[in-house]
């Protein structure tokens, strides 16, 4: 099993960083299927101010492109564009 840990910066806006929290409290059980189809074990993010801090522990299937190619469709299907 590997570790990976990532970071990205948001936008330092409040408003807009309270609307990615709670646009995050429940994520839909298509993109949790999709997390773990991806190889995708365990997933923790953090937030200190305006910078996200994830750790993902992933299982020998894993690789970002699957993740990124698994993403894509999840978000195909979803806005109908089968």
């Amino acid at each position: 099993m590997n570790k990976y840990c990532l970071t990205v910066d948001l936008k330092n806006d409040p408003d807009l960083i309270a609307e990615y929290e709670q646009h995050h409290e429940k994520i839909w059980p298509e993109i949790e299927k999709s997390i773990r189809d991806a190889g995708i074990e365990n997933m923790q993010i953090y937030r200190v101010e305006n910078r996200l801090f994830m750790i993902m522990e992933v299982n020998d299937s894993f690789s970002f492109e699957k993740s990124k190619q698994l993403t894509k469709q999840m978000l195909k299907c979803r806005n109908g564009k089968h």
